[in-house]
């Protein structure tokens, strides 16, 4: 019994004195940072940008590793079947966290349960757009008309079942009381060439990806969907001055590793994302492409991501988003 309980003791001793240590020696090798989307696209771009800063504060090099696939689960799978040492972080979307699991019902992992948040880094607005004469319409209150008017006539693109432009478009129609056809493209580029050659109606587009075209009068912006106009489209009206406040939601991006990952370095990690956040270069680059610099305490962040993602499932639920 002495021997057991003096056994038990010296285990708890270690454990207890481990967790200073390893927090005082990670990281010791590199980082990698798994985007789950092909490079390119503003996923790929905010990791970029976050990566650089973060490889600074911790002294190791913070790798982008692009792993499409799969509507992101291809990566975080990848993240997950790691070890969970803090060594592989996932680049994640609200979408992600909140809407896959009710289209993939199937997955081996459960973000809520395997996945703990790093830090929300960046939240990157959707810009309504239609082609700039093909519909005569000046403002979203012409398009909603039209809608009402036309039933299931008009069409609008999104990046598949579960996207942003998907969400943000089905929530339009719930909202304002019309009904459009989707029409499903592989990402922002083709749904975006296919708006501007008026094959189809409407895009919530991300404005990392639009911000040109609108720009050189090649689509036309009605609604951004951030809560302020930006001041790269200062014309542009809010969807909540358009008379949509539900429709009023970020959509983030965050950093996430295993949920199993050892107490201190998922602490360390928090600690040296938010600090990143703060970087003034950083939130300079985001804000040239249109996106936004996401600021939050690292004792914040975990009920942040549970809270608002809860809202986001239960505002796919609200639209029908289910299973391919």
């Amino acid at each position: 019994m002495g021997i057991s309980r003096r056994k038990l003791l010296m285990g708890t001793g270690i454990a207890l004195l481990s967790r200073p240590l390893l927090a005082s020696t990670w990281p010791a090798r590199p980082i990698r940072l798994v985007v789950p989307f092909a490079a390119g696209g503003p996923g790929d771009f905010v990791a970029r940008q976050i990566a650089m800063p973060l490889s600074r504060k911790l002294g190791q090099p913070v790798v982008v590793e692009n792993k499409p696939g799969a509507g992101g689960n291809l990566g975080t799978q990848t993240v997950l079947d790691s070890e969970a040492d803090g060594y592989s972080v996932l680049l994640n979307t609200v979408g992600m966290h909140a809407v896959n699991p009710l289209m993939f019902p199937d997955l081996r992992f459960q973000p809520r349960r395997d996945l703990a948040a790093v830090g929300v880094i960046a939240t990157v607005p959707n810009v309504l757009v239609v082609h700039p004469t093909k519909l005569g319409v000046s403002n979203l209150a012409d398009l909603v008309r039209l809608g009402r008017q036309r039933p299931n006539n008009l069409s609008y693109a999104t990046y598949g079942a579960g996207s942003s432009p998907h969400i943000y478009g089905a929530l339009l129609q719930k909202e304002a009381g019309f009904t459009a056809v989707a029409v499903p493209y592989k990402g922002s580029a083709p749904a975006s060439s296919d708006v501007m050659a008026g094959n189809v109606d409407f895009l919530f587009d991300s404005m990392t990806t639009c911000i040109g075209q609108i720009r050189g009068g090649k689509l036309k912006a009605l609604a951004i969907t951030s809560a302020a106009r930006s001041s790269l489209l200062p014309d542009v009206p809010t969807l909540q001055e358009s008379g949509y406040p539900a429709l009023d939601l970020k959509f983030w991006l965050a950093l996430q590793v295993s949920a199993k990952t050892p107490a201190p370095v998922l602490q360390a990690l928090r600690e040296a994302v938010a600090a990143c956040t703060q970087d003034a270069t950083y939130g300079d680059a985001l804000v040239a492409r249109g996106a936004e610099p996401f600021r939050m305490a690292p004792a914040s962040v975990q009920d942040f991501v549970n809270r608002d993602a809860a809202r986001w499932t239960d505002l796919a639920r609200s639209i029908g988003i289910k299973p391919e």
